[in-house]
């Protein structure tokens, strides 16, 4: 069965074709593109299938809720890009017969079966129960969240938009930092994924008197040996620790919490640090229950995309 999957993000693009065999993708093309290169998600998938056979089933996952659509199918708006996808209307001008969207979380969470233990840093060692809640969060452009009940076979996932709660301040100085990034967006709420992304560790280096940079740059300088970089890094550490602290308490996944995105592939000793794990576990008299969930660390960077992968050869309604 030949394929097409992808992990559609602000940033990124990946795009796979790809035969499913023995229960494992077997890649035929794979390729990266910048997403705000395209002025819509068709042009992107005709370039990468340009000279290649129709796939016979899709599975493109979005960052941003996939909702049913009015005409039938499903339907997305990318949270970080002006693109208004629809099923129905891909899976026609791609001349593709089935054809799904899904939450990038979502596709993550289908994709943590394909992992091998190579592909997961531990970060915190827990007591998996199984038969238990898994969870996956995604921190990259954005901060996304699925959960992954048990069943038979694969177990069903399920999206959320949990990464859009509001921003709960810790202390004197984040109560500044939160009115700092609320000034900088223009008044209203100030949500965790505002902070809790890679714009937000960019955002934590200017409210401590740092110029406007990448969230790259800002990790560049830290381990340089910047003494404002390396503050803003802990800062982000402790912001994030106590975010994704607050995630656990709501769905207690004792079969695991799962750390995605590309911020937390390229700073995985920040994630490891006692100061991000102190920040998970300061929980008050919940700490001892925060310390029982295993913490891990995916570094496999196309879990996304094996994930949409894997969703397309699953058995669903068509477009």
């Amino acid at each position: 069965m030949e394929l097409l999957a992808g992990d559609i993000g602000g940033t990124k693009t990946l795009l796979l074709r790809a035969r499913w065999r023995d229960g494992q993708p077997q890649v035929l093309a794979e390729k990266r593109f910048d997403s705000a290169a395209y002025a819509d998600l068709a042009d992107m998938v005709r370039e990468f299938l340009a000279g290649a056979c129709a796939p016979v089933a899709a599975c493109l996952a979005v960052a941003g809720p996939v909702q049913p659509a009015p005409g039938g199918g499903t339907q997305a708006r990318i949270t970080n890009l002006p693109w208004q996808l629809d099923s129905r209307r891909l899976a026609q001008t791609l001349g593709i017969g089935r054809l799904h969207l899904i939450n990038d979380l979502a596709a993550v969470g289908y994709g943590l079966d394909l992992l091998a233990p190579s592909d997961l840093v531990e970060l915190q060692a827990g007591q998996v129960q199984t038969g238990s809640l898994r969870a996956v969060l995604g921190i990259g452009t954005g901060l996304g969240m699925a959960l992954v009940a048990p069943a038979a076979g694969s177990g069903r996932v399920f999206p959320s938009e949990a990464g859009h709660m509001d921003f709960a301040p810790q202390d004197a100085r984040q109560v500044q930092l939160r009115e700092f990034v609320r000034q900088r967006l223009g008044g209203g709420r100030v949500s965790c994924e505002r902070l809790v992304s890679g714009s937000g560790l960019a955002l934590h280096y200017e409210f401590l008197g740092g110029d406007a940079v990448s969230p790259d740059t800002v990790a560049a300088r830290a381990v340089a040996g910047d003494a404002l970089a390396g503050e803003a890094m802990t800062l982000f550490a402790t912001v994030c620790g106590a975010a994704i602290g607050n995630l656990t308490l709501t769905c207690l996944p004792f079969g695991g919490l799962y750390l995605a995105g590309g911020v937390v592939q390229k700073n995985l000793s920040l994630f490891g640090d006692s100061v991000f794990l102190g920040a998970v576990r300061d929980k008050g008299r919940m700490a001892a229950v925060v310390r029982q969930v295993p913490i891990y660390a995916i570094t496999e960077p196309r879990i996304g995309l094996l994930g949409a992968a894997r969703y397309a050869t699953l058995e669903h309604a068509d477009v």
